[in-house]
C-alpha cells in the first residue's frame, strides 16, 4: 500500500488531465447529449449506493466501488461489459478490498433485488460465476492497484483542526457523496475536493468560523483554489442538472445507449 497519496497508483496512474477526460467523453457524446451522460453518471452511482445501503456497508466502500466502476469504463465501453454487472462486481471487490468482505452469493441475489425493486425493465440475466468472471476483467483493467484514496479522511481531519459544526460536516461530507456521481475524482486529488466541499457548504451553513475567518483560513490552504472553484463549479452544475432526471426513464436510455454502441462499432 502507498504511504500516501502522492505516491499511489491513483496519482501515479488513475489520475486524468481534464483533456484526456474531455476525449473520453467526445466518444460518449457521439450517442448521447451531455445532460443524458449526466442522467447515466447518476443512475449508476444510486444503483451502487442502493446496493451498499442494502449491504449495510460505509459510505467509503461505496466510493471505493464508484471510482472502480470509473476506471473501468474509461476503457470500456457499456457494450464491453453491462454496466449492471459490472456495478455489483464493484461492489463486490470493494467490500473485500476495505476489509468487510460479502460471500459473492449474497452480492449476487442482493443485486438482483436492488434491481428489481428500481424496475422491472432492467435486464440482469447473470449468475455467480459471471461476478466471478468480471471481477477478472475489473482486476485486469485496473492492473490490480486496488487502494483508493477519498476525500472524506481530509474533511475529517480538517473538521477537527478548525473545529467544525456538526451541520457543516453534515453539509461537505453530503457534497462529497454526490461528487462521486462526477468524474472529479478521475482529475482532482482528494483534499482539492475535501476543501471544495467545504467551501460550497458555507453556502449552506455559516459553520463555527466567522466570515474573515473562513476568508484566511481558505487563503491560507496549499491549495490551488482555481481547481477548488472548477470543482464547486461542476458540482452546481450537476444540481442544475439532477432537477431533469427521472430514474424511471433509465432502463430505457441505457438498453438505446449500448445499442447505439453496438451499431457504431458494427
Amino acid at each position: 500500500m502507498a504511504a500516501n497519496y502522492w505516491e499511489s497508483s491513483q496519482f501515479q496512474r488513475f489520475l486524468l488531465s481534464r483533456y484526456e477526460l474531455a476525449e473520453i467523453e467526445s466518444t460518449h457524446m457521439m450517442q448521447l447529449t451531455s445532460h443524458e451522460i449526466t442522467y447515466l453518471k447518476i443512475y449508476f452511482s444510486s444503483l451502487i449506493l442502493k446496493l451498499g445501503k442494502r449491504l449495510r456497508t460505509r459510505q467509503e466502500i461505496i466510493a471505493t466501488a464508484l471510482m472502480y466502476f470509473k476506471r473501468f469504463y474509461i476503457n470500456n465501453t457499456f457494450y464491453d461489459i453491462d454496466p449492471y454487472l459490472m456495478a455489483a462486481t464493484c461492489v463486490y471487490l470493494a467490500c473485500k478490498v476495505d476489509e468487510n468482505p460479502h460471500h459473492i452469493k449474497h452480492i449476487w441475489s442482493e443485486s438482483k433485488a436492488v434491481y428489481a425493486e428500481v424496475s422491472t425493465d432492467i435486464r440482469f440475466p447473470y449468475d455467480i460465476p459471471d461476478i466471478a468472471e468480471c471481477e477478472s476483467y475489473l482486476l485486469e483493467e485496473m492492473k490490480f492497484y486496488l487502494v483508493v484514496y477519498h476525500p472524506y479522511q481530509v474533511l475529517i481531519d480538517v473538521g477537527e483542526n478548525i473545529k467544525l459544526t456538526k451541520p457543516s460536516m453534515q453539509a461537505s461530507w453530503s457534497i462529497i457523496n454526490d461528487s462521486f456521481i462526477t468524474d472529479l475524482s478521475l482529475v482532482y486529488p482528494p483534499h482539492v475536493i475535501a476543501v471544495a466541499a467545504l467551501f460550497l457548504s458555507r453556502v449552506v451553513d455559516q459553520g463555527s468560523m466567522a466570515e474573515l475567518e473562513a476568508q484566511q483560513w481558505f487563503a491560507d490552504l496549499n491549495v490551488d483554489m482555481t481547481d477548488v472553484l472548477q470543482v464547486v463549479s461542476e458540482l452546481i452544475e450537476i444540481y442544475k442538472v439532477w432537477s431533469g432526471y427521472d430514474e424511471a426513464k433509465m432502463p430505457d436510455l441505457v438498453i438505446r445507449y449500448i445499442a447505439d454502441i453496438a451499431a457504431s462499432s458494427g
